[in-house]
């Protein structure tokens, strides 16, 4: 399969998570679905042309452990529950924990693995071309897709579970290989229903482009507002691209392949207008999750 110039609407599920407790959600264990978070971070974003720092909450994917700062008590209708503050511990066993994927913490966004094949085969997930674009959303009411993250490829490199260690070793932070790619391998059994089934399948990580280092003007980000206490957050935009996005889907992809990066850049142009349209900036740091010591 040959690489290709796409512009994709990912669909993920989702439901928001709920704590445990009133005071945590742990790891999500593959037993339970992936499902999103609105969580509260030091960040960066860009609005009305300029880049400002503060604290940020947004919608994310993070899998692993987080902090309930808060619970919404009249939530706005498709508005967050909760709000989380990330963390992680290190488990003893990865075995049966979901991976986060994408990973939108830290100087660069990830993306690897999650329906780059299907029985068995590689999709063209796996043969993405830089310059690319993945919309990371979700299909609400099974009428109108949502959007959490903007992912826009500018790098990539292969790796199996045979060389995953030494490939990924200075290409990735140590959080990303703990929270993503240990899980991700996690030294599994077939019993767990992995997505990994073999050390001869490879997989592609993709590296997101930044607002630093665009490419062809365009970077990845995730929709945000600056975080207020009292406030009770936001629902994810709705974003419509007649001829590119399928208002029903509801699970797999939709791939929408482009002879020139030029007529992606257009897609992307018009789902940056449609995030800021709605009141959300454009979320491009987000400050890595602490690892915290395990008793």
């Amino acid at each position: 399969m040959e690489n290709k110039l796409c512009f994709v609407q990912f669909i993920h599920p989702g439901g928001e998570h709920r704590p445990d407790d009133r005071t945590i959600k742990r790891w999500n264990p593959k037993a339970f679905p992936h499902k999103r978070k609105f969580v509260k971070e030091e960040g960066r974003y860009v609005a009305d042309g300029n880049v400002h720092e503060g604290v940020v909450a947004f919608w994310t994917e993070w899998e692993a452990e987080s902090t309930v700062l808060k619970e919404i008590r009249d939530p706005d209708l498709n508005g967050p529950r909760y709000v989380y503050e990330p963390f992680y511990v290190v488990p003893r066993s990865y075995e049966g924990l979901q991976n986060t994927d994408p990973f939108v913490f830290g100087a660069q966004f990830h993306y690897t693995g999650c329906q780059q094949r299907r029985g068995g085969r590689p999709t063209q997930l796996r043969f993405l071309s830089d310059g690319s674009v993945i919309l990371f959303g979700s299909c609400e009411d099974r009428r109108r897709f949502v959007l959490d993250t903007v992912f826009v490829v500018c790098d990539s490199v292969d790796h199996s579970k045979d060389d995953y260690k030494s490939v990924l070793r200075e290409r990735i932070s140590s959080t990303y290989a703990d929270v993503t790619i240990s899980p991700w391998y996690q030294e599994s059994s077939a019993a767990t229903n992995s997505c990994v089934t073999g050390n001869s399948q490879s997989w592609r990580l993709y590296f997101g482009a930044t607002f630093e280092n665009p490419v062809q003007g365009m970077f990845s980000y995730f929709p945000c507002v600056p975080f207020e206490p009292e406030s009770k957050g936001f629902s994810r935009p709705v974003i419509t691209l007649p001829g590119a996005i399928t208002d029903n889907l509801y699970q797999s992809k939709r791939l929408n392949p482009r002879e020139k990066i030029e007529e992606i850049k257009m897609l992307w142009d018009e789902v940056a207008a449609q995030v800021q349209d709605q009141g959300l900036a454009l979320g491009v740091y987000a400050q890595m999750p602490p690892k915290k010591p395990r008793f």
